[in-house]
């Protein structure tokens, strides 16, 4: 799966839709650093993106109000940090299943597990039940999908 990158309210790691329309697949993982950086969800763009592809959304959402406005414009799956509450993630599991937790922090990542969720953005084995991996590494993860060039800077957080 091809990693798209979102910067300065435009796609940054591909000239246009259309180039990435050339590659010739039906979804992509989009990373909104926007989002992650400055909690500005670029939702109109996700909605754009969302008539060609099947979205996996990267942004991070720090509210309840911020996932259903991911998953609204689009997102079929949302990925979440680790680093909320444990308040936050049993309510963003009351809304929807499609989260993908980035595994971390064990403590979070175990209650994740525990409450339902079953999907994780990792470059490392999960040592917890999981249906789907987002793998951002070349290390071979059992049920994971493999994420193209995802952005080194965001590895190493």
């Amino acid at each position: 799966m091809y990693c798209v990158t979102i910067e300065n309210r435009k796609v940054s790691n591909y000239e246009s839709i259309f180039q990435i329309l050339k590659l010739k697949v039906d979804s992509i993982f989009v990373i909104d650093y926007d989002a992650i950086r400055h909690r500005y969800l670029n939702l109109k763009l996700y909605s754009e993106l969302s008539k060609f592809f099947e979205l996996t959304i990267m942004n991070y959402p720090e509210t309840e109000n911020d996932l259903m406005d991911t998953i609204i414009n689009g997102a079929s799956t949302v990925v979440i940090n680790n680093n909320l509450t444990y308040k936050r993630i049993s309510s963003y599991l009351s809304f929807t299943q499609n989260i993908a937790m980035n595994y971390k922090y064990v403590d979070t990542c175990i209650y994740f597990s525990e409450m339902g969720g079953n999907m994780f953005l990792t470059d490392k084995e999960i040592m917890l039940p999981y249906i789907l991996a987002y793998n951002y590494n070349n290390f071979p993860i059992k049920n994971s999908i493999q994420l193209q060039n995802f952005p080194y800077d965001l590895m190493q957080q």
